[in-house]
């Protein structure tokens, strides 16, 4: 406990000294040189594999075992699931998914996704903290495979608490005290689910750790908290703007793609908040996509002026 505090201490005393400013534009710098952006992209296009094939495969599990009550809940969630006109396409995704088939090919999919996706984190967070080295090969989709099925159901967890809120109460027949109840418990349910899954990511999905636990925890909420500001900023975009009059139809997969994409970017974001206080040095080589073993031996030579 006096080791946390201290290093609680620590990492308070280096936002102060830096101040907000500099801290903002020192996580920026880091963000940049580490090629955050294509990282972020690469990461929300296979969360949008896995939360989408996820939830057919939930739904058509519900359907096999048959537990109406989770499969019209889950139905009823979809529409508060994702932000703007995402739940719209879950839905269709809802009512249409059945079957034994679609819970093998839905969960494995997502399975799959979903280890890819860990295995992007590792990248990522390697390269933010100025690592060009990732793990070999076998034993980097395995401790992805491994973070897919902890942390990966932990964020899952959070997720659906939060977002599905009257949906669960509804769907599982909760009235009165209950309900009232399960309003109020959901939010310590789904922050300290979430909480947990990025905590697991920060702490194991690089090859070393982002720095000590109060460092992490830092990463963490911060990462929470602005997945918490795109989530509602990209709801009352969709609600106000005329984005389905120019987009049409597309415009359901254009949001879901823009939300996973904000969900990186806000994960990417804390771990360049946790690397930045662990005083990890920052690598411009990472951004430059050089291999492991051409950042340690490529020298400039010394060439002499020729003789006239």
């Amino acid at each position: 406990m006096r080791t946390a505090n201290v290093s609680g201490e620590r990492v308070r005393s280096e936002v102060r000294r830096r101040g907000f400013a500099r801290m903002v534009a020192d996580v920026s710098g880091r963000f940049r040189d580490a090629d955050g952006t294509s990282h972020t992209r690469a990461l929300g296009y296979q969360g949008t594999f896995a939360i989408l094939s996820g939830f057919i495969g939930l739904i058509g599990l519900a359907s096999v075992l048959g537990i109406d009550a989770f499969r019209s809940t889950m139905i009823e969630m979809s529409k508060t699931l994702a932000p703007g006109p995402s739940g719209q396409l879950l839905q269709q995704a809802a009512q249409q998914s059945s079957g034994a088939s679609a819970a093998f090919f839905g969960l494995g999919a997502s399975l799959i996704s979903g280890t890819l996706a860990m295995a992007q984190i590792e990248r990522s967070a390697n390269r933010l903290s100025g690592r060009t080295k990732d793990r070999p090969g076998i034993q980097r989709y395995l401790v992805a495979f491994v973070l897919a099925l902890s942390a990966g159901t932990l964020a899952a967890v959070g997720l659906l608490a939060l977002a599905g809120g009257q949906a669960i109460a509804t769907g599982f027949g909760w009235q009165g005290a209950a309900s009232d109840a399960w309003m109020v418990l959901r939010w310590i349910i789904g922050i300290v689910a979430a909480g947990a899954g990025l905590y697991l990511l920060f702490r194991w999905a690089p090859d070393q750790p982002l720095g000590d636990r109060a460092t992490r925890m830092t990463g963490v909420l911060v990462s929470l908290v602005l997945w918490v500001l795109f989530t509602v900023a990209l709801s009352v975009w969709f609600s106000v703007s005329s984005s389905a009059q120019t987009y049409g139809p597309l415009v359901t997969v254009i949001a879901l793609l823009l939300w996973a994409g904000a969900t990186s970017f806000a994960l990417h974001l804390g771990m360049a908040v946790a690397a930045e206080l662990a005083g990890e040095r920052p690598s411009r080589a990472a951004s430059a996509g050089a291999t492991p073993d051409r950042d340690a031996t490529v020298r400039v030579p010394d060439v002499a002026p020729e003789s006239r």
